[in-house]
């Protein structure tokens, strides 16, 4: 696709999820951006073209469903695509929800990912926003799969509040992730406190240019 004179690509970002017990390759965290000529042009954020937003993201749904079938695929919310097209390209996809939506619009994306037989996580948990022992609405952390634990917060707080909080998320029997693992004592703090995943560049990730459609 030619933008003003340009050609444009999507580029997947493929960031790895470990096993902190085994150290296999769990699943990818799927990242988009936007390529012009073969060098780094647009943030996929900064678009403001919808129809071009949707295009880069059904490219990239589409090339990462091809290059793996039996890793989990995490995507990140808002999709700006319709989220029933999803199914059609695998059922390994896991859908991200940010932890900052009210419980009622949280609900009805939650519904419709069942709906679809499709895997969720919650990204960037945090106590202040998910209280440990506190009624949070109508919300459960077991209506989640997985649950990703945000970086500024397991590095700020101390290890015994960060290890209540994974107890807390494994009570409910989701699979906890910790975000943003760029060095070894991240890993050794994942690990002490009980996190079942660690994801980050410590364990690698991949880029795929794929055409926009």
């Amino acid at each position: 696709m030619e933008v003003r004179g340009r050609k444009l690509k999507a580029e997947m970002v493929l960031e790895h999820i470990v096993d902190l017990k085994t150290q296999q390759l769990f699943g990818y965290k799927v990242l988009s951006r936007i390529i012009m000529d073969g060098e780094k042009g647009l943030r996929f954020q900064e678009i403001g073209d919808e129809s071009l937003r949707k295009q880069a993201e059904l490219s990239v749904l589409k090339g990462v469903a091809k290059f793996s079938k039996n890793k989990e695929l995490f995507i990140n919310m808002p999709i700006s695509i319709e989220m029933e097209s999803i199914p059609l390209y695998g059922r390994n996809f896991v859908v991200c929800i940010p932890a900052d939506l009210s419980s009622n619009t949280l609900a009805k994306i939650l519904l419709s990912i069942k709906n679809l037989k499709l895997k969720s996580a919650l990204d960037d948990f945090y106590i202040a926003r998910y209280g440990v022992g506190e009624e949070t609405g109508e919300m459960k952390l077991g209506a989640f799969d997985f649950v990703f634990v945000k970086e500024e917060f397991y590095m700020n707080s101390s290890r015994s509040d960060v290890a209540k909080a994974v107890s807390y998320a494994k009570s409910f029997g989701a699979k906890v992730i910790f975000k943003k693992i760029d060095t070894y004592k991240k890993v050794q703090l994942a690990i002490d406190c009980g996190a079942d995943y660690g994801h980050g560049y410590f364990f690698g990730y991949e880029t795929y240019s794929v055409p926009l459609e």
